[in-house]
Parts: structure tokens; sequence; C-alpha cells
């Protein structure tokens, strides 16, 4: 996995998993603003609505979140807030942990995270364990959501949910454009994106009916092949970032060694046409492709 430089010495340093009000977007990620992101992953586990927050239990199923590398003073600062006092982990609202999670690209990582050390009697389930998703689904209206791979093209997109208005480009920042996303059927990949840290990959905000969520998980092989997740998204020209859903390759799905079909590098690229903009992120997703390399 690509990834910046680290500024950081790693002595004394953790590797974190965070999954509720400390991502970025949310209430707390200020928190975070001095440590290393290594990019969104997944872990093993339940996740519950517990009112103001999330919590996170032992279990089945995929839990969505994001790594940081963290010094001793963040993990201080965060364990207050988690109510973790290792002296005494049983009387403690979270319990502090390390497990293994995984990288979207597919590779695994030991991480600590926060479990929540009590029954979770009021709490609700979130079925697909993205917290950042659970909120923006949560708010009336429309739902905005990223297209970065051939439902760039608008009549590749309106042919599979219909009109979609208003197409806002902007960026997935420290994500790069790859075609590494195994295909349902034929033996070939589509787009995905990766987290490096230094690349940002252009996309296209839509506000789309939930009618039109859904269909679109139906077409991208939700969850099996893609998983909808909610990231950071900058419009071009706007005052800031906004979360929204998109859709990313499920690690098992993720391989190389494939080709790139004709006609699916036509709808990629007409979609960047549309927009004007430079193909440079297409042409170094082949070359990445044609070398092999993840």
């Amino acid at each position: 996995m690509d990834q910046a430089p680290n500024p950081h010495s790693r002595a004394g340093m953790k590797k974190l998993f965070v999954y509720g009000t400390l991502l970025r977007g949310l209430s707390r990620a200020q928190v975070l603003r001095d440590s290393r992101f290594l990019g969104p992953a997944l872990l093993s586990g339940r996740l519950f609505d517990l009112g103001s927050y999330p919590g996170l239990l032992a279990g089945r199923g995929l839990v969505v979140g994001e790594i940081y590398l963290v010094d001793a003073s963040a993990l201080q600062r965060i364990d207050r807030i988690e109510d973790f006092d290792a002296r005494d982990p049983e009387g403690s609202l979270y319990r502090r942990e390390a497990v293994s999670a995984r990288h979207f690209s597919g590779q695994g990582e030991t991480v600590e995270t926060y479990f929540y050390n009590r029954e979770p009697d009021a709490g609700v389930l979130i079925p697909h364990g993205d917290y950042r998703r659970y909120l923006i689904e949560r708010r009336p209206g429309d739902q905005p959501a990223i297209a970065y791979g051939s439902n760039l093209s608008l009549a590749r997109i309106e042919a599979r949910i219909g009109p979609v208005g208003r197409r806002r480009p902007g960026r997935l920042e420290g994500f790069r454009l790859t075609l590494d996303k195994r295909a349902a059927i034929r033996r070939n990949v589509v787009a995905n994106i990766r987290y490096t840290g230094v690349d940002d990959c252009p996309g296209a905000l839509h506000d789309l009916s939930l009618a039109q969520l859904q269909a679109m998980d139906r077409f991208e092989g939700a969850p099996n092949h893609y998983l909808r997740i909610a990231l950071p998204f900058r419009p071009n020209g706007g005052p800031g970032i906004r979360l929204a859903h998109t859709w990313i390759a499920h690690p098992d799905r993720v391989t190389a060694g494939l080709p790139v079909r004709a006609e699916y590098l036509s709808h990629l690229r007409s979609g960047y046409a549309q927009f004007g903009w430079s193909e440079a992120p297409i042409t170094r997703a082949l070359e990445i492709l044609q070398r092999g390399n993840p």
C-alpha cells in the first residue's frame, strides 16, 4: 500500500482504528488532526448506535473505520474521551484492545481499538457497520453519492438509475484511481480507489433518491463486490468537505493481472471528457495495471 513518508518516529506510537465520532468529518475529528492518517479499513464486529456515539462489540460482521498512527499524548487524550482506564479495564466504559484490521487493499494490520464494555440494551444495530453512512442515511431528502469510475459518464449512470440532475465535480483527497476490482462476471477489472495519502482521485457528487441509491447498490454488487461506505469529498470551489456515499471494492475482490475491457475504458474516458479533466489518472492506472503492481 503506497503511503506518504512518515514524519513521525514510530517509537512509542500505536496504530489506532477509530469508527465513531473521531472519524474525519465528524464531531471529534480534530482530536486526531496531528496524527498520521493511514487510510480507511475494516475489522470484524458489530456496531451499535448508543445515542450520541456508537459502540463496537465482538461478533460477526464488518465495521468500517479509519486507522491512525498516534503518539502517547493523543492516545491518552482518546483514552479519557472513551472513559478507558488501563488500571481498571473492567470498570471502564470502553476497553482498548489489540485486534486485526484489514485495509481495503486486502493488507492486514494489527491495530488497537475501543470495545464497548457494556450490554447495548437500548442500542440500535448498524447492520452495515459504517457510522458515517448511518448518519447520512438518517437525514431527510436525497442522498449525496460520489462517482469516480464508469458512472462518471452521464449516459452510463442515467441508463442505470434514471435522471441524476446536477453533478458537482471534485476530488477524493488522498485516493488514487485504480483498475484492480475483479468484475462480477468476466475475467477483467473495473475501477476502484486506493488510499495513498499523496494522490487525489477526481469524482462527481450526485444527489440521489433512496431508490436510486439502492439501485446503484444492485449494479455495484454491494456488499459482496463493492461496499458502499461514506467518505469525505471536496467539491471544486466549495467551502469544505462533504460526507457522501461511494462504492469501494471489497478486499476479497481486489486483484492484479487481469485486463480491462475497451468498452469499460470508453465509459471512463467519456466521463472524464464530459468534465474536461485530464486523463492522467486513467493513464497512470493503466500503467500500474500493465506492470501488474497492486
